[in-house]
């Protein structure tokens, strides 16, 4: 789950400043790539900006100027729980983009600023949340494994029960307890009957090959995301993954691009490419490309816009 977990939770977060930076926030969250690049290089003296330009250089997937960004902003912020946070994800999406080599080598990197993070901020759900899911995913010979996970259990659960139950679910699936790792999913959504919480389930299910119920719980989180945002995506393209409810998966990724609840970790671009994937898959050729065309409009060099349009 990791993979998706970094490319998934490097989001913008909605801060206000004046002029310039909104204008440019704007842009990102809008799905206007190449404009945000262009806008934030300007704000060079704004870190929250520089938060906001390493963002969408990963969702660009231009990954080493992302995290040279974030690296800036992490030296010139050494007391930030957040700057260490996006550092650890921009590492982390670097190594899921790259070769079995230079990921190892960036391991150790992603792990220290997770750590970081939460010794910066004990109280901050998603550094505790990513932290305990990278100790899940990773070998015990590069710093991971279930009993660090663990012991970030208690404190995760006083802060947010839902994202406790995911760690726990997450453990429990590890270590190969797939009726406790189950029952952990459900009760994450019974704390928070939240999008999210379903595609937690539909992953696992997924995971597991239970292809009908994986389906089941990614329609799920659709129907409980009625403000069509990021998590439907991510459901979305749970379907297209497995080939099931390819339509459905479809008008989801519609549903955001229509909706106001876009965001920078999401961008319009790359939605569009999605759907170009999902369409092409459907022998759709002329529509996919249509799509692609549409997110090469507003991220001129985005790879897998790029590949597609091929």
């Amino acid at each position: 789950m990791l993979p998706s977990l970094i490319l998934a939770l490097v989001v913008a977060q909605p801060l206000t400043t004046s002029g310039g930076y909104e204008q440019a926030q704007a842009a990102a969250r809008s799905g206007h790539g190449d404009e945000a690049v262009r806008q934030l290089l300007a704000l060079k003296n704004d870190t929250r900006a520089q938060q906001l330009l390493c963002t969408v250089y990963v969702t660009l997937e231009r990954f080493d100027e992302g995290i040279r960004t974030c690296e800036a902003v992490a030296r010139a912020n050494p007391s930030s729980s957040e700057a260490q946070l996006l550092l650890a994800r921009a590492y982390g999406a670097k190594a899921d983009h790259s070769g079995a080599f230079t990921g190892m080598k960036l391991v150790g990197k992603i792990r220290g600023s997770f750590e970081k993070a939460v010794e910066l901020d004990p109280t901050s759900i998603d550094a505790l949340s990513d932290l305990g899911e990278f100790y899940v995913s990773a070998p015990s010979i590069v710093g991971g494994g279930s009993d660090k996970a663990t012991a970030l259990v208690a404190p995760l659960m006083k802060l947010s029960p839902a994202r406790g139950h995911r760690l726990l679910g997450m453990i429990a699936q590890k270590n190969g307890n797939l009726p406790v790792a189950e029952a952990e999913f459900q009760k994450e959504i019974e704390q928070k009957h939240s999008p999210e919480s379903y595609v937690d389930l539909a992953n696992f299910y997924a995971h597991e090959k239970q292809w009908e119920k994986a389906s089941a719980a990614a329609l799920s989180a659709i129907r409980h995301d009625t403000r069509h945002g990021a998590d439907s995506i991510d459901a979305a393209n749970l379907l297209v993954k497995i080939n099931r409810e390819i339509p459905a998966a479809i008008r989801s990724y519609r549903d955001y691009l229509a909706g106001s609840n876009q965001t920078a970790g999401m961008p319009a671009f790359k939605v569009h490419t999605l759907m170009g994937l999902a369409l092409a898959a459907q022998d759709n050729k002329g529509a996919a490309q249509s799509e692609f065309a549409a997110a090469l409009e507003l991220a001129h060099d985005y790879p897998p816009a790029q590949k597609g349009a091929q």
